[in-house]
């Protein structure tokens, strides 16, 4: 028999490492600190308990822990191992000697997470390494800020030290904005002089994140990939990712990872051009959220991890598929939908609508020219360049793996109802809310949430109409079948579980399972539409 205890059960990647143990036959115990999480419904979690808050009661969450991993604890020579997912790895790596005894773990010591997690000491490291980061400068008083913005390049990014999923980063283009944000964040987050954030240089490119795992300084897998879809857009978490090659990357990576001798997972950010320079941005010493891209891409970093601390060597580094993509439901249409919103030059096209549109109503009857306003019109509309444009928008989205979703595992995807719940109590859904990490309160009055649910604005029913009608052509359409129909393939799955088959609308059954299905496909739209507006509406106030 072979036993994992796995933590922060809430999290899709604690799904994805449940779901890679458990196929293989494995015993898992999910653990987790709300009563409600993803993995407490899958087929492959044996047992789950609660724990005290990680955050809030840390000394509870250790002893509560170790009770647990006694009381599940195996024979001497029987595989079994504790994997801990989110904050909790810091505090686990710490008090390593208390689990130790009655349970094996893979990971790197305590030191070289301190050393690694706080942004300006890695970026310290890795310019004694030779290895690039973007310009950062660090602070320990706001005068020392003062002084050096004139030596600043705009924009650049304002970042908590130990930041992470978005949380504590700002994106600042002007010396105003970031005196102000950087006073904001350091009242905002209790934070003593040797803490204040640092600032880094903005730099050109695109983001990656490179992955690897090490046997006690030896190399053993690993892969890199990048987000397609963000959400929120620029500085959110993953929703839609694919594999890619960056060699540079992975260089780099295994030279600072070979430095510090490091043991279990590693989880490096890079920003640059794939045929370009690339630069360090911040290493994770834990597991990641695109998790499931790095499983799909054959390098299954819970089973290999596993077989690690069971004392097993790997000598085969697996290879990588570059060809499957993962998606985070719900997530990365509504981060599609964001990208669309925001694509400048579709706007621009409205804006010169709109800009002849006021010249015609400004006109008298004698002079009058409608032929620059029908140009505008046909140029922002043109049903062919329009279809065109949504087809490569979401032509990423075909064919790939549900990181929630899947054909021998569906019941997880009650988990969505936790974050939903969390945003339906909170006012808010954002990156802080949904990873448990704390969030930076604003001022800023934002309509809550659960208000725009409820009492939902012209904006919102239009928008929910629209895709609702491009959702029921897509279906019916029999040339998209094979490419754009996947949109709403996850709605359609779940709806088929609950109302049946669909296909015989002669009978009663199969009315009420297409009226259901097509109620339940509205719901999803008009809650998607009520995201992206929303977080629309929060940007152009930022």
């Amino acid at each position: 028999m072979a036993r994992a205890i796995v933590t922060y059960a809430r999290g899709w990647h604690a799904l994805a490492i449940t779901r890679s143990l458990g196929r293989r036959g494995i015993e898992v115990y999910c653990g987790e600190e709300a009563p409600f999480a993803p993995c407490f419904f899958s087929r492959y979690c044996t047992g789950d308990f609660q724990y005290p808050s990680v955050s809030d009661q840390p000394a509870a969450f250790l002893d509560a822990l170790e009770q647990k991993v006694g009381e599940l604890k195996l024979t001497a020579d029987e595989p079994y191992v504790l994997i801990p997912v989110h904050k909790e790895t810091w505090l686990i790596a710490q008090h390593r000697q208390r689990f130790e005894p009655h349970v094996r773990l893979a990971l790197t010591t305590h030191e070289n997470m301190v050393r690694t997690h706080d942004k300006g000491k890695l970026a310290s490291l890795a310019a004694e390494l030779g290895i690039p980061t973007p310009p950062t400068r660090q602070f320990t008083s706001t005068d020392e800020l003062y002084r050096a913005v004139p030596e600043l390049g705009f924009p650049a990014f304002l970042k908590v030290r130990e930041g992470a999923a978005g949380v504590g980063l700002k994106r600042v283009s002007s010396p105003e904005e970031l005196t102000s944000s950087f006073k904001d964040f350091v009242t905002g987050f209790g934070l003593e002089p040797s803490e204040y954030p640092i600032v880094q240089q903005f730099v050109e490119g695109e983001d990656y994140c490179t992955t690897m795992l090490y046997d006690h300084g030896r190399y053993v897998a690993g892969m890199t990939y990048r987000n397609v879809r963000s959400f929120p857009r620029d500085t959110g978490a993953g929703a839609l990712r694919e594999t890619v090659q960056l060699p540079e990357a992975e260089r780099a990576a295994r030279r600072l990872l070979d430095h510090l001798a490091w043991h279990g997972i590693a989880e490096l950010d890079f920003r640059g051009a794939p045929d370009g320079p690339v630069f360090l941005i911040e290493l994770n010493p834990r597991f990641f959220g695109g998790l499931s891209q790095a499983i799909a891409a054959n390098v299954d970093y819970p089973h290999l991890l596993f077989r690690i601390a069971c004392g097993e060597q790997i000598d085969a580094v697996p290879e990588v598929d570059y060809d499957k993509r993962t998606e985070t439901p719900i997530t990365g249409l509504v981060a599609t939908l964001q990208e669309i919103a925001h694509d400048k030059e579709r706007l621009r096209r409205f804006e010169k609508v709109y800009r002849e549109l006021k010249v015609v109503g400004r006109s008298d009857l004698q002079s009058i020219r409608l032929r620059p306003f029908w140009d505008a019109l046909k140029q922002a509309a043109d049903p062919k360049d329009l279809s065109a444009y949504l087809k490569g928008m979401f032509e990423k989205h075909q064919d790939t793996i549900s990181d929630v979703i899947q054909a021998d595992d569906p019941k997880p995807a009650l988990g969505v109802l936790y974050p939903i719940a969390l945003a339906l109590k909170h006012g808010k859904l954002s990156m802080g809310v949904l990873t448990s990490e704390e969030d930076l309160e604003t001022e800023r009055p934002r309509r809550r949430l659960r208000d725009m649910l409820r009492r939902p604005t012209w904006g919102v029913l239009l928008l929910t109409s629209l895709l609702f009608a491009t959702s029921i052509f897509l279906i019916n359409w029999e040339p998209t079948s094979n490419n754009l129909g996947w949109l709403l393939a996850w709605p359609s799955r779940l709806a088929s579980r609950l109302f049946g088959d669909a296909e015989d609308l002669g009978t009663i059954a199969g009315a009420i399972a297409h009226a259901g299905y097509h109620a339940l496909n509205f719901l999803f739209l008009y809650f998607c539409a009520v995201l992206a507006l929303r977080q629309r509406r929060g940007d152009r106030q930022d």
